[in-house]
């Protein structure tokens, strides 16, 4: 570790940096944001923003692959709904798009999962399928991809 990187590591604004991502990871411009609110100077925030970034530790793509691995391949949410999410917290449209691509097959098959998930739950309740379509779309979920498991559902 070279004495600057020494200098940054150890200074306040790092320090508080690293408390305040540690309990949830942040996008850059989130960490940043909150680094000015805490009234560090721009010089500071710079340099931590770089050590940060060359460790690894406030990396966009990083947060943006583990958020849509978390809410799209494991949680089964609908892709507008974490896009949109991502947006809030100010993640590059690009990047968001090449994330979901790199995970495209992933999402595909949660999603199916969770909408046959929810097709059987209507069912139990007697909803008709026009009501369960309504239901699913208002969701967030996308009409050919509701279509191809009742088509799947109707097969079995």
């Amino acid at each position: 570790m070279t004495n600057k990187e020494e200098k940054v590591l150890y200074s306040d604004c790092c320090q508080y940096a690293l408390k305040y991502i540690s309990r949830y990871p942040k996008t850059e411009k989130e960490l940043k944001v909150k680094l000015q609110q805490k009234w560090y100077n721009s010089d500071e925030i710079k340099y931590t923003m770089d050590y940060l970034k060359s460790k690894k530790f406030a990396d966009d793509r990083v947060f943006a692959e583990s958020y849509v691995r978390s809410e799209l391949v494991n949680k089964w949410k609908p892709v507008i709904i974490v896009r949109n999410k991502l947006y809030q917290k100010w993640v590059d449209k690009n990047l968001i798009n090449e994330v979901i691509q790199e995970y495209q097959e992933d999402v595909l098959s949660g999603i199916f999962q969770k909408i046959r998930k929810e097709i059987d739950s209507y069912k139990k309740k007697w909803v008709d399928w026009f009501d369960i379509i309504q239901k699913l779309m208002r969701k967030g979920y996308k009409l050919d991809d509701i279509s191809a498991v009742i088509k799947s559902k109707e097969q079995d």
